[in-house]
């Protein structure tokens, strides 16, 4: 279950609206308002948060429901007590709500569940990731309705992986998206990657509610709903007509609850989410370097490896092979299973297949009929699902003569494709 929508601006959006942080001034210095005046700065309404933090987010008027928060009087008795996460978000009656719907409805509880399971798995690499970046740990839980903490999360927008990057953003901040690889679903890279991009959305925004506004419905939608309503106070966004789009103002909230939620296990009745499975953190994993266009079956009959468990360790290659077109690539293997043969010895594997680049006009089908060979042999080769995928410019890999033989073809991804 994804985040819904995430309408994330290209790159060049991305980079200018976070360049105008720094050669403009403030919404505050400008005199635009910020949001009523008020005297409480505690931003979840029972603590949690840091100094520093509720410094930084828009302070709650002496009235709560001035701002739209909902005060702890007015909130089910059992909620009082529940533990705060470190991000700094304000309490809206739409968190009671999606607390509400975690504790008591089973398909809600279901996705939780799972969503948990993985969190624990992957928790060490994305804190340490937000850590360097000065973040707080609880920005985990965006990945949490954004993917799931799934690495092959595909929207229909073209938004994927852990952090739902689209393409652009992506490779913005110098992730690679291509035919052969998708960094997006590589955990540690993506992960540094959204963390830098939080960081530049709070400064252009000030406060971590516009931050993840802006990461839900892009840098460029927050902007002009600032300017247009002549505040930056998410709360008052939220309740204008028009002001930001109802799937944001569900985002927010939904980050704070799903962060409470993990806060308080034993309040949700998740006590046993994380137990066996996926809880025991991070897999182990040994690094080998591996030469080009070597597929995984041929690590896999090497190393006693499933290739299917190569693709879980190696998710960001997307074909079932290393990229055929660069330098050897360093993948994961389970414990004392990387390849004990040279590079040289691999390499020979790949002497019967050649490199080439897709030229205009040309599809695969016409390639596989110029090449002499069948469109599915192609097809195979290259892990390809879906034609499309490949287009002009693309290096795919062909065999040499038609009398060759493949070592053998790459066996197709089962609900991979390459990002558009």
């Amino acid at each position: 279950m994804r985040g819904a929508g995430n309408g994330r601006a290209g790159a060049g959006l991305v980079i200018a609206a976070v360049a105008l942080s720094a050669c403009a001034p403030s919404l505050r210095q400008q005199g635009q308002r910020v949001g009523p005046p008020g005297e409480s700065s505690d931003l979840s309404g029972q603590g949690g948060a840091s100094t520093d933090a509720a410094a930084a987010a828009p302070r709650a008027p002496s009235n709560p429901r001035l701002d739209g928060t909902q005060p702890i009087a007015e909130r089910p008795e059992w909620m009082r007590t529940l533990q705060m996460p470190d991000i700094p978000l304000r309490w809206y009656p739409r968190v009671t709500q999606f607390l509400e719907q975690y504790r008591s409805e089973p398909r809600s509880r279901e996705i939780m569940r799972g969503w948990l399971r993985r969190f624990t798995a992957h928790r060490a690499v994305m804190e340490a990731a937000l850590a360097r970046e000065g973040l707080p740990r609880g920005l985990t839980f965006v990945a949490m309705i954004e993917s799931g903490f799934t690495s092959s999360a595909m929207s229909s927008r073209g938004a994927g992986g852990f952090w739902q990057f689209r393409p652009a953003v992506a490779r913005a901040y110098g992730l690679e998206v291509s035919f052969w690889v998708d960094e997006r679903r590589d955990l540690e890279k993506s992960t540094a990657a959204a963390a830098k991009y939080l960081a530049d959305l709070h400064h252009r925004f000030g406060t971590w509610e516009l931050a993840l506004a802006g990461y839900n419905a892009g840098p460029f939608a927050i902007l002009q709903s600032i300017t247009r309503f002549n505040t930056n106070d998410y709360g008052t966004l939220c309740r204008v007509e028009s002001g930001l789009p109802w799937e944001t103002t569900e985002y927010v909230p939904k980050v704070l609850a799903v962060a409470i939620v993990e806060k308080n296990r034993r309040a949700f009745a998740f006590d046993e989410a994380g137990a066996g499975g996926e809880a025991g953190g991070p897999a182990a994993f040994e690094a080998a370097s591996v030469p080009p266009a070597t597929s995984f079956e041929t690590l896999a009959a090497r190393t006693g490896v499933k290739a299917d468990e190569l693709a879980q360790l190696n998710p960001a290659y997307l074909r079932g092979r290393t990229p055929p077109d660069r330098e050897p690539v360093v993948l994961r293997f389970p414990p004392g299973k990387a390849p004990r043969l040279t590079t040289a010895a691999l390499t020979a594997q790949n002497a019967d297949v050649a490199l080439t680049r897709v030229r205009e006009g040309e599809t695969l089908v016409r390639l596989a009929r110029a090449k002499k060979i069948s469109a599915d042999r192609l097809r195979h080769l290259n892990g390809v699902l879906d034609d499309s995928d490949v287009t002009p410019g693309t290096m795919i890999l062909v065999p040499r003569t038609r009398a060759a033989r493949p070592t053998e073809p790459a066996a197709p991804l089962k609900g991979r494709r390459s990002p558009p």
